[in-house]
């Protein structure tokens, strides 16, 4: 789900100053210049269609058309050029679009007219202040670091399970408890680069980042898992209505302490805001090479490919979410008995039901055909797999604040229910795993 950014919230800020901390209304006379008001219309429908304009210029800047607003705000100053709360937003607008000299034009034509109030002038003083930042910290570039950890506790009912739900037929089913452990860095890049395509204003981003997981049992530490994770890629950010980004990604997958595969990917992703509405859409899709490395399953080496729509909503103020889509999945192995089709769908929610407290919860089936027998002639072997797996998901995150050494850091306890419904019995299987970890991002 959406939520403003701390730079979306700066432009609310900045408009709220410069609108709410001035009188600059359309009614009040000592702004109005001494114009003839056009003949065919009276005073107060003059006026009345003024201010219908701003309104509108004052909506499309907020759902993100900067461009159509600014064409508004400067149809109202071209008949009323003194009409400074007009031009105060005009600044803004502006602002928001990383025209930073066109925003200190405008605002600074406001500050120096003698007849502006004081308490303005103070907000125009702070605002030009912010654009002068920000415009110098665009302009060389900025890095931001980001550390998440996350250790905690599980409980699985059949390690049998590895990567990729890959079941080993040649062992029975297990249980065991464990300890996960998780630790990387995310590093975000301000290029300065700016971009203006369309009525979206574009900043560009490079994202980057490692992470190591492991996943180790106490008695059967030959399904133990580690993944190491590196990856890279740029993203393009608008001011409100979409944002994409293309990343490069590399895993290293360890199973049994063993090394099993590397999976190298290509993630391409569009999100697609509808305004404040609360909806978005995102289409995005996995492009995977697998190459596995283990003794037996090296038949499995393949080429994935995933396109996925999901279409989300947020409402009651942000304490509800949902999200819906669908996802066609292809692979292509090196053994037919492993090549498939599916078709995977899912649903998930949460409820924010006080402050730092969420339930969420989901569901995801998955159909999938295979398109050869894994041993052709070979009783309960000798068909192409066809199955369904279905997986649940409930969990709770309260994060603490105000609790000495754990504030900011987040509580979760979720529980992980799969099962797999195939044509061939060997490859039926059950799976519960409960989780209660501890995590942070420094």
């Amino acid at each position: 789900m959406r939520a403003k950014t701390n730079k979306q919230k700066r432009y609310t800020s900045f408009i709220t100053v410069l609108s709410l901390a001035s009188f600059l209304t359309f009614s009040a006379p000592s702004i109005l210049p001494a114009q003839e008001t056009p003949a065919t219309l009276t005073d107060e429908q003059y006026h009345q269609q003024m201010e219908e304009l701003f309104r509108q210029g004052m909506e499309k800047r907020d759902a993100g058309n900067i461009y159509s607003a600014i064409e508004d705000f400067q149809s109202i100053l071209s008949t009323q050029p003194k009409l400074h709360r007009a031009r105060l937003e005009m600044a803004v607008a502006y602002y928001q679009i990383y025209k930073f000299d066109e925003a200190v034009k405008e605002a600074e034509l406001v500050l120096n007219d003698p007849e502006t109030p004081p308490n303005v002038r103070v907000s125009i003083l702070a605002f030009l202040a912010q654009v002068k930042q920000d415009s110098e910290r665009l302009s060389q570039g900025q890095s931001t670091w980001k550390f998440p950890f996350e250790f905690g506790y599980v409980y699985d009912t059949n390690v049998n399970v590895g990567p990729d739900n890959t079941v080993n037929v040649e062992d029975e089913k297990a249980s065991d408890s464990g300890m996960i452990f998780s630790v990387g860095a995310d590093h975000t890049y301000q290029t300065g680069k700016r971009y203006n395509w369309g009525t979206n204003p574009t900043n560009l981003l490079w994202q980057s980042g490692a992470n190591i997981y492991h996943k180790g049992y106490i008695n059967e530490d030959n399904y133990d898992l580690s993944v190491l994770s590196l990856r890279t890629g740029p993203t393009l950010v608008t001011t409100g209505s979409w944002r994409s980004n293309l990343t490069l990604q590399e895993d290293l997958i360890l199973w049994g302490g063993e090394k099993y595969a590397i999976f190298s990917y290509l993630l391409p992703s569009y999100t697609w805001h509808f305004g404040d509405s609360g909806f978005e859409s995102t289409a995005d899709a996995v492009i995977s090479r697998r190459d596995y490395s283990k003794e037996g399953y090296r038949e499995r080496d393949s080429v994935y490919l995933a396109p996925r729509l999901s279409v989300g909503y947020t409402f009651y103020n942000g304490k509800l979410a949902a999200l819906t889509g669908i996802q066609y999945i292809n692979e292509n192995a090196r053994n037919d008995a492993y090549s498939q089709d599916a078709i995977c769908f899912f649903l998930t929610g949460s409820w924010k039901i006080v402050e730092h407290n969420t339930l969420y919860a989901g569901y995801i089936q998955t159909e999938s055909r295979y398109d050869a027998a894994p041993v052709p002639g070979l009783t309960d072997w000798d068909r192409p797999r066809d199955e369904i797996n279905r997986q649940y998901k409930l969990g709770y995150v309260h994060t603490f604040k105000d609790f000495g050494w754990l504030t900011d850091w987040d509580f979760t306890a979720e529980v992980i229910h799969t099962s797999a419904d195939s044509n061939l019995p060997a490859y039926d299987y059950s799976r519960s795993e409960t989780f209660i970890t501890l995590s942070r991002r420094f």
